[in-house]
């Protein structure tokens, strides 16, 4: 999502809307609680863990099955959940709570729990030095690192916090000891290894265009934007005044490319500008922890979703909307304002996919790359519909293509 024509339109959007119309989950471990929040900072739902102590709450929360589910990773209490967003109710569990240990059924320490689209769930297990992905059936099918053999050798891990999945079933993994990002392929076999210049990586992301954000867990702390060759092209890093960072965990590229971040020690969520490297928006008072109105205590984990009628009723209806096929959108023309196109997903790329008025086939130049949220759940040879906004970039897509689609809500199944 890179080019000097989008990043115009993105910064011209930040003004009014940091966060480009999502909604934030965070995890706010200090206070044994999940909230998430509105771009106007109005909580609309909340999730309380009732735990004999203090900061053993949830310090990773994540969307999953379209935001009806969220997974909770508790490091501190050796276990993760899977909670229903409509009943709050636990409808999956692994670990035994308070109890670290490393054989079937046990945790020590685990971090960042991700659902997959196939039921299953991956994990990092720092103190185990291994990252697992465990089926519904509590079984573990899959694994990277040797159980409590941690290290730089073959196959080893040091500390691993992050397992972020990757389109088309790789991971990218943190280790905290080896002060180093590695990418899987599908298959779980190590393809790259990033050395970075920091103390503590932590929870690595994807950004539209292809490159990887990494927290650097620290006082002051950063955060990096390195490329697959391991250049730094961007980076957020302060020794002083509003803009030092203390102990950020994780932090996410927004659709409109702005950067969402958590600021744990500073109890607080934050936006970052990347064109400016200015905070633009801010959940929590720096430094103050606390439960009250807009504060926080050691928030350590985010996600986004797009607000639906049920979870953001303050929110207005989209306007209607001129319909075009994927083939069609061209002719729209770019910066026209909210359109719907209907077409099929042909391709997944990293952070985006392909769509097209064919139902499989060759990706060809006139398809049209499409960004947002809830895409990795798409059915192949299902057609949807796509509500958003075209901009035209000086950088293209894989197929060529200069042309991006800026989803402005989630699909929908589509019938002519």
């Amino acid at each position: 999502m890179a080019g000097n024509a989008f990043k115009a339109s993105a910064a011209q959007q930040n003004i009014q809307d940091p966060l480009g119309g999502y909604n934030v989950l965070i995890a706010d471990r200090g206070n044994n609680r999940i909230i998430e929040m509105t771009p106007g900072k109005k909580i609309i739902w909340d999730y309380h863990f009732h735990l004999p102590v203090q900061s053993l709450g949830a310090d990773d929360a994540f969307f999953a099955d379209g935001g009806s589910t969220i997974m909770a990773t508790m490091e501190y209490d050796q276990i993760i959940e899977q909670i229903d967003y409509a009943t709050k109710k636990v409808t999956w569990r692994y670990g035994s709570p308070g109890v670290p240990g490393s054989w079937p059924g046990y945790l020590r320490t685990p971090d960042d729990a991700y659902k997959l689209s196939n039921g299953d769930v991956t994990v990092a297990d720092i103190s185990n030095c291994r990252v697992l992905e465990i089926s519904p059936a509590k079984k573990i099918v899959r694994q990277y690192g040797v159980t409590r053999k941690c290290g730089l050798g073959p196959g080893q891990l040091d500390a691993p916090n992050g397992d972020t999945p990757l389109p088309g079933g790789g991971m990218l993994i943190s280790n905290i000891k080896a002060h180093n990002v590695i990418e899987l392929n599908s298959n779980w076999q190590k393809i790259a290894t990033y050395n970075l210049p920091i103390t503590y990586p932590s929870d690595p992301q994807l950004t539209h265009s292809g490159n990887i954000l990494v927290s650097d867990y620290t006082n002051p702390g950063k955060i990096l934007e390195i490329s697959k060759t391991g250049a730094i092209v961007w980076q957020f890093a302060f020794t002083s005044g509003n803009r030092r960072l203390n102990k950020p965990s994780i932090a996410i590229e927004l659709p409109n490319g702005n950067i969402l971040a958590t600021d744990d020690d500073n109890n607080r969520v934050i936006v970052i500008d990347k064109k400016t490297n200015q905070i633009v928006w801010q959940y929590g008072i720096t430094g103050q922890p606390g439960s009250g109105p807009n504060q926080l205590n050691d928030p350590d984990g985010i996600d986004i979703i797009l607000p639906t009628a049920t979870s953001s009723a303050s929110l207005s209806p989209a306007p209607a909307a001129p319909l075009y096929s994927v083939g069609q959108a061209e002719q729209s023309g770019a910066g026209s304002g909210l359109i719907k196109i209907h077409g099929y997903r042909l391709r997944a790329e990293n952070g985006y996919i392909i769509a097209s008025d064919e139902s499989s086939g060759p990706v060809g130049p006139r398809d049209l790359p499409i960004f947002g949220s809830s895409l990795s759940s798409l059915e192949p040879g299902r057609q949807y519909l796509f509500t958003g906004t075209l901009v035209r970039t000086t950088s293209p897509a894989i197929n060529g293509n200069r042309l991006r689609f800026i989803l402005s809500s989630v699909p929908q199944p589509y019938s002519p």
